[in-house]
């Protein structure tokens, strides 16, 4: 099924999809931001070790990377519709349940369930996306959920930070959120119709033999890219550096990550018009490139305006790459088979997202954190081409 804007009554279901969709990625995008500033006040408050709280996030990133490919297969199967909804209440109900419990086990439970449901709805809502709508409305529209998720990722810090002042469980009472974008969605949302007529390996067969396989490796290789940078450089390395190189408060740290998001949304949100002129491996090059003169940038900035300059470079790096990523993956996918092969991006996102932390601090802690990030940005040039000459051999142009 596809929105078309033929009457009234069409244009109405198409706002209210795309509004429920756009807040189950905001739904989506709590999972970690926004208890990553209460961890601290999560520590003091059940006293146990740095390493057990950090748990919380390990806990809620690890399921999607193994379990989130077999969800794709289940809304192959029987619609995405009937498998969101009930994510989106299972994300709502296990993350304030978490404000009942009494031990800390039972609370890491709740974090692993969370983070499937999680998983679950970030592959999905893309899923629909490339499922309701074609050719330049649906590049705006990724590119607009794009910059969506980059606003929640900004924003739900601050968030997460000041209601943590109140008490460690205030942030979790925000997941309701998710029971409320359940119920909402279980009235709007359309079910696209399957055409799946196989199960098992019969559909991991057919669904390997209907996408061009060097033009889908290339671009999961790009979203790992785009999200190990991401939440290795820009959201661990880069706080380090502002902390000891300039002494900088948590506050104004949490201010200068959001920097990033302001230049990732407007680049993101313009994804159909830049693909107009530019090609996805050509515009996904581009992503990488200024991805990697951010972190040179950075690595050398005698100052911390220059740095904040390289941060805004960061965003134009992820709204260049994330959105047109999406898009061409969309673009490969039959409709019977998308949501396959949406949530191995989904996967792939989540491993480079649990993989980037420890593997830049690891580097970090033998040549600095400076010398890692001009490491990485080299790497980031790198990669830029050996994506760009993948996709420019396959059927991507």
């Amino acid at each position: 099924m596809r929105i078309h804007l033929s009457n009234p009554l069409a244009d109405i279901q198409r706002s209210q999809t795309v509004l429920i969709i756009f807040a189950s990625t905001l739904v989506s995008v709590m999972g970690v931001s926004l208890i990553s500033p209460a961890l601290p006040t999560i520590q003091a408050a059940w006293n146990i070790s740095a390493s057990q709280a950090s748990l919380l996030i390990s806990a809620f990133t690890l399921p999607g990377i193994v379990l989130t490919p077999f969800v794709g297969l289940i809304a192959d199967r029987v619609g995405r519709k009937r498998v969101l909804v009930p994510s989106l209440f299972l994300f709502g109900v296990s993350g304030i349940a978490v404000v009942f419990v009494d031990g800390f086990t039972t609370l890491l439970g709740l974090r692993v369930v969370q983070g499937t449901a999680g998983s679950a709805i970030m592959s999905l809502t893309v899923t629909l996306l490339g499922d309701l709508f074609s050719g330049e409305q649906r590049s705006r529209l990724i590119g607009l959920n794009a910059a969506i998720l980059a606003i929640g990722a900004a924003g739900y810090p601050l968030l997460g930070g000041g209601l943590a002042l109140l008490s460690w469980a205030a942030p979790f009472v925000c997941f309701a959120l998710g029971i409320a974008v359940a119920v909402a969605g279980s009235a709007v949302l359309p079910e696209p119709e399957s055409n799946v007529n196989s199960s098992g390996l019969s559909y991991v067969a057919n669904a390997a033999k209907s996408v061009p396989t060097r033009a889908a490796f290339g671009l999961y290789i790009a979203i790992f890219g785009i999200f190990f940078i991401l939440y290795g450089a820009q959201l661990t390395v880069i706080p380090f550096i502002l902390d000891e190189s300039y002494g900088l408060s948590s506050g104004t740290i949490g201010l200068l990550l959001g920097l990033p998001a302001v230049t990732m949304g407007m680049t993101s949100s313009q994804a159909s018009r830049l693909i107009r002129h530019l090609s996805p491996p050509r515009l996904i090059t581009l992503g990488f490139v200024t991805y990697g003169i951010g972190m040179t940038l950075a690595a050398l900035a005698p100052s911390v305006v220059v740095l904040a300059s390289a941060l805004f470079l960061f965003g134009i790096g992820q709204g260049f790459a994330e959105p047109i990523t999406d898009t061409a993956l969309n673009t490969l996918a039959p409709d019977a088979f998308r949501g396959g092969i949406m949530s191995i991006r989904t996967s792939v996102l989540q491993f480079g997202t649990t993989l980037g932390p420890p593997v830049f601090v690891a580097v970090a802690s033998r040549v600095g954190y400076t010398n890692t990030l001009f490491i990485a940005g080299i790497a980031a040039l790198a990669l830029g081409v050996s994506v760009f000459s993948v996709l420019m051999l396959s059927d991507i142009v």
